[in-house]
Formats: structure tokens, C-alpha cells, sequence
């Protein structure tokens, strides 16, 4: 299997209208905030929006674009953050809640809301140092601010009805389970191998996501593609990979990286077979795992058990050696130099 990477300069919105239905497996992505920063003054670049309704307009048109490309059934991972006002920035303080508009746009488009995660990107200790407002002193005025340290990444199913799918298997393994299965996930906000950006998309976030709603040889979309974070770790892993970046700046960057790719990475002996023979080994480990843990369990059970019947046996004979005339000091005595042994 040969798997490719579409590496597209232009507006998302236009280009997804050239786009076939139900191509795209996955969709992954993070947007621009309309008031954040600027990143271009191209017209079509959201970052350039005058207002919130004209923002939530122009992203649900994209959102509709990318339900029609989206395979039945298939994931659109949205990562945001609520919008935080600085006193530097906008001359106040608090939070701008874009939580509703967003799930409104995707339910209004033929999505289910499917799973959310909590993306904790930094330490509070780092929030503290990039703004003064955070340091304990200024809880003095009983106005607390908390850290932005985190943002959400929503899973939507292009689905109404929710209804699980049929089809089995997963690529992931038991121990990345262990720590993926969480709401919470700590993962450092950087972006490793991939092209400068003032906001770079983290490459193991991509990662989990990729791994966890798609299968080798799928194709994962990107509509708001930045660095190219997103397209990279879908090659990595053995799946087509189609990035959209309207900024000709960050389109260059990236593709001078993806011009350094040995041919190499574009070839996979992976498959939907091979996923699924991994995901039974899996299985079977977990199996195993569950029946040595029973196992134990039911061995400390007798283990608890005989310790009961010795301590009632010893209370019997200290009980009895009292009896015969035996001190109470002998017997402690005697207990003592046993105790290791009951122990």
C-alpha cells in the first residue's frame, strides 16, 4: 500500500466544494479564532472576521462542506478553546464561551455530539509566568482567575441517531488504552518536526486521534492545516493524508519539510486486516491479564481467609494456656517469638 499526502494552498471553503462526497474518513482540525490573531489579510481567512456572527456563519459553512466529504458515520475532531481576555488585548478580563455555538453548528449540520477531551497543553507553573494576573498575591482581591492551561477537542460522528457502528477492531494497544481511555489528556503544546506556526497544532494529539477513529489506509482531512502537524502524523501511520492551508507563508513551510520525506514513509505494508489481527492479540493479552488478576484476587482470598482461621486458632490457644496457669507475659513472650513466622 502507497499512501499520499495532498498538500493544498487556498481557501478551505472553496476548495472542499471540489472535493467528492463521503472521500474523507476523518476529519481533524483546528480553527482560527476571528479575533485572536491575524494571520493573513486575505478576506477568506477567518482571523479577519468583524464579529462573532459573522465567524460563526462563515465556520458552519465549512463545517456543512466537510459533513458532505465525510464518510457515513465517520469523526470530526474539533480542537478549540473558550475565548480568554487579557487587560493587554481587550481592556478586560474573563471568558468568551463559544462552546454552544459550536456544537449548534455541527447538530445543525447532521452531526452527533460523540466524546470530548480536555486538553491540559501546559502547567499551571507556566501559565503563571506567561501572565502576572495568575501569581498568588493578587488573590488578595478575591477575584481568581485560573489558569487557561487547557482546551477541548469535541468528537462529532456524522450520525442523528447515534447508533454504534458494526464494524470491529481497533490501533491501539492495551498499555496506549490504558492512558488514552482518560477525558483528560496531558500532552506538551508543540508541534515536533513540523513548520513554525504561532499556533502549532500538538503532532501526538493528531497521533491519539488518528489511531483512535481511523484505520490504516483511510484518508484523515485537515481544513485548517497550519503547519501541516496533522497531515504528517497521518503519513506516519499509514493513512492518506489531504491538508488545506490558506496562509502561502505556513503552505511553504510545510511542503519544504515534506520535500525532505524519503519515498520511504509513503510506502506501508499496513492494512485494515493486519489492524485487526493486532487488536485480537490485544484482546487475548487483556484476557490473559484479566484471568491472572482473578486468579490472584482469589489467592489472596485464601491467603486472607487462612490468616483469619490462624488468628482464631491462636486466640484459642492463648485462651486455653491461660488456663493452665500460663502468664500473660509468658504467652505474649511466646507469641513473639513466633510472630514472623505467623506474619
Amino acid at each position: 500500500m502507497k499512501v499520499k499526502n495532498t498538500w493544498i494552498n487556498g481557501d478551505c471553503l472553496k476548495e472542499l466544494k471540489k472535493m467528492d462526497d463521503g472521500c474523507v474518513d476523518l476529519i481533524i482540525t483546528s480553527p482560527p479564532y476571528h479575533n485572536l490573531r491575524v494571520y493573513s489579510n486575505d478576506p477568506s481567512d477567518l482571523s479577519n472576521c468583524e464579529s462573532y456572527e459573522e465567524y460563526y456563519y462563515l465556520l458552519g459553512l465549512v463545517i456543512a462542506e466537510c459533513q458532505r466529504v465525510l464518510k457515513p458515520g465517520g469523526k470530526f475532531c474539533m480542537q478549540y478553546e473558550d475565548y480568554n481576555y487579557t487587560i493587554g488585548r481587550d481592556g478586560r478580563r474573563g471568558k468568551e464561551s463559544i462552546t454552544g455555538a459550536i456544537n449548534k453548528m455541527f447538530t445543525d449540520n447532521g452531526f452527533c455530539l460523540w466524546s470530548e477531551i480536555c486538553w491540559e497543553k501546559y502547567t499551571p507553573q507556566r501559565a503563571m509566568i506567561s501572565d502576572g494576573s495568575l501569581w498568588y498575591r493578587n488573590l488578595k482581591v478575591r477575584d481568581t482567575i485560573i489558569a487557561a492551561n487547557f482546551g477541548y477537542v469535541y468528537v462529532y460522528k456524522k450520525s442523528t441517531d447515534g447508533l454504534m457502528s458494526r464494524e470491529s477492531g481497533s490501533d491501539i494497544t492495551l498499555e496506549e488504552w490504558a492512558t488514552w481511555a482518560s477525558g483528560v489528556w496531558k500532552i506538551p503544546n508543540s508541534s515536533i518536526g513540523g513548520a513554525n506556526h504561532m499556533t502549532p497544532f500538538a503532532y501526538e494529539l493528531c497521533r491519539r486521534l488518528i489511531k483512535l477513529y481511523s484505520c490504516p489506509g483511510d484518508t484523515i482531512l485537515d481544513p485548517f492545516a497550519g503547519s501541516g502537524t496533522c497531515n504528517r502524523a497521518a503519513i506516519e501511520n499509514h493513512r492518506n493524508a489531504i491538508g488545506i492551508e490558506l496562509k502561502k507563508e505556513f503552505y511553504d513551510a510545510a511542503q519544504e519539510i515534506f520535500n525532505k520525506w524519503d519515498e520511504a514513509v509513503f510506502e506501508s505494508d499496513d492494512s485494515y486486516e493486519k489492524m485487526l489481527e493486532r487488536f485480537k492479540e490485544q484482546l487475548q493479552i487483556g484476557e490473559l491479564n484479566k484471568e491472572k488478576g482473578k486468579a490472584e484476587k482469589e489467592e489472596m482470598k485464601e491467603m486472607r481467609d487462612r490468616k483469619k482461621e490462624l488468628c482464631a486458632e491462636i486466640k484459642l490457644l492463648e485462651a486455653q494456656l491461660n488456663e493452665l496457669g500460663m502468664k500473660k507475659s509468658e504467652i505474649k513472650k511466646l507469641k513473639d517469638s513466633v510472630g514472623d513466622v505467623i506474619d
